[in-house]
């Protein structure tokens, strides 16, 4: 069985935005790849300044506009509750997966709202902007300003509330902003609306075809795709 992270039932698929998907999930795999040599001091690997930040940012624009448009296309003429929640489900299936297991290698870093719980919880409070596309746009350019241009406008008061009930940890091995990227997700339900102004995509099919298959499977490939990695890693750190 496929999953999609952003598509929740079998809406009209649009090409072009299939092929970012899975060319995010490629991107993803070679940022994930490249921790995973620094850990062996194969490459130099700085989450916070330089290149790497942004490349993380190409990753997630990449995914949460397709998000966004998936939410679009599915559920524009009415929100069909079934699968939306079947999709929710796997989602948060896979985010718990991902905190039990990083929670088992990393403690006092676990990954309590990553790339998964994000979607999950940006999937349901996008649904009130699916009648309104425009005005989700204007949300979510007026949300980047906002975090980018003020020194308020984030969750980190929630953060400081939350932590010590719930048990986070002070650093986390990936963390999802929910302010600004939810407003990524509302410009791609703009874009979903613009059927992604009719931008042509890869006729290549040699290209083409190995990332729809990875954009129909993402949700697995997300899951499943750090095992091999770090074990190519682990064995060229033992070589080289």
């Amino acid at each position: 069985m496929s999953s999609s992270i952003s598509s929740n039932n079998t809406p009209q698929r649009n090409l072009l935005i299939d092929q970012c998907r899975g060319f995010a999930l490629i991107l993803m795999a070679v940022f994930h790849f490249c921790y995973d040599l620094s850990l062996y001091g194969l490459v130099q690997f700085d989450s916070e300044n330089g290149f790497f930040p942004y490349f993380r940012y190409i990753i997630v624009t990449l995914f949460f506009i397709s998000v966004g448009y998936g939410l679009y296309a599915a559920n524009s003429k009415s929100i069909h509750w079934r699968a939306f929640w079947w999709r929710e489900a796997k989602i948060v299936a896979g985010a718990v997966v991902i905190s039990l297991t990083t929670y088992f290698m990393y403690p006092n870093s676990w990954v309590w709202f990553g790339v998964l719980h994000f979607i999950a919880l940006a999937s349901l409070l996008s649904l009130p902007l699916l009648r309104v596309p425009r005005v989700a746009l204007a949300l979510g350019v007026g949300m980047f300003f906002l975090y980018n241009l003020t020194s308020w406008f984030n969750l980190q008061p929630l953060w400081s509330l939350l932590r010590q009930p719930l048990h986070l940890p002070n650093a986390t091995q990936d963390l999802t902003r929910l302010i600004p990227w939810i407003g990524m997700v509302w410009i791609g339900i703009y874009v979903g609306q613009k059927q992604a102004f009719n931008l042509p995509a890869i006729g290549l099919k040699w290209i083409s075809k190995p990332l729809l298959f990875l954009s129909k499977h993402s949700l697995v490939f997300y899951l499943i795709h750090q095992a091999p990695l770090f074990g190519l890693a682990w064995l060229l750190g033992q070589v080289l």
